[in-house]
């Protein structure tokens, strides 16, 4: 009973510091940018060793990563409940692209950083757990019921449309980097989500 109330202790101890890191490391990159922003100067405002530091994170883009991944466990269960009152798999994607973009769109320093991470990531033949996106959670969602509904093709492998999913969601949001000063929001993400329908349309 001791040794697990020991291991409970210890966990929440590196669950609170984990969070001190990623706050302390957004604090700085909203205030003085991402690229001026360095892990010594992140260890040192978290008043924590350097080695510690890289001991839950080996590099700034892995705090980014944690962070992004934050936001999505904590906002999914409303999306997951806005995304039932869409009648179909397009107006689904539609909904939820045009809100996540609305929250890239003012992070838009951090989101750039994130988002090549997450394409290494991706591109990775052995993927780490750790590593997963939490916008998967969302394309389960939508794929699983769509594929129930008889929707899009139930002959190809859930991983593989929710792969395509994230890819269409990343080729979004590199339009919107591409051409920030005319990116227009609505038609990018509905062209892309028809391509993306019509290659798995039953």
């Amino acid at each position: 009973m001791q040794n697990s109330n020991l291991i409970s202790r210890m966990d929440r101890k590196k669950e609170k510091t984990r969070n001190q890191i990623i706050e302390v490391a957004l604090k700085l990159i909203r205030s003085q940018g991402y690229s001026e922003t360095t892990m010594e100067q992140i260890a040192e405002e978290a008043d924590i060793a350097k080695g510690t530091l890289y001991n839950y994170f080996p590099l700034k883009e892995a705090i980014l990563s944690a962070y992004i991944q934050q936001s999505f466990t904590k906002n999914n269960p409303d999306r997951f409940k806005e995304i039932e009152n869409y009648p179909d798999t397009r107006s689904k994607l539609v909904f939820i692209f045009n809100l996540l973009m609305d929250g890239v769109k003012p992070n838009h320093d951090i989101f750039e950083q994130y988002i090549v991470y997450r394409m290494q990531s991706m591109v990775s033949f052995q993927p780490k757990p750790e590593e997963s996106s939490g916008i998967k959670a969302l394309s389960q969602q939508i794929l699983q019921s769509s594929q129930a509904a008889g929707e899009i093709r139930t002959d190809l492998d859930l991983n593989i449309l929710m792969d395509l999913f994230e890819f269409t969601f990343i080729e979004i949001v590199k339009q919107f980097y591409k051409q920030r000063e005319t990116f227009d929001q609505n038609k990018t993400i509905t062209s892309l989500v028809d391509l993306f329908i019509s290659g798995i349309h039953s």
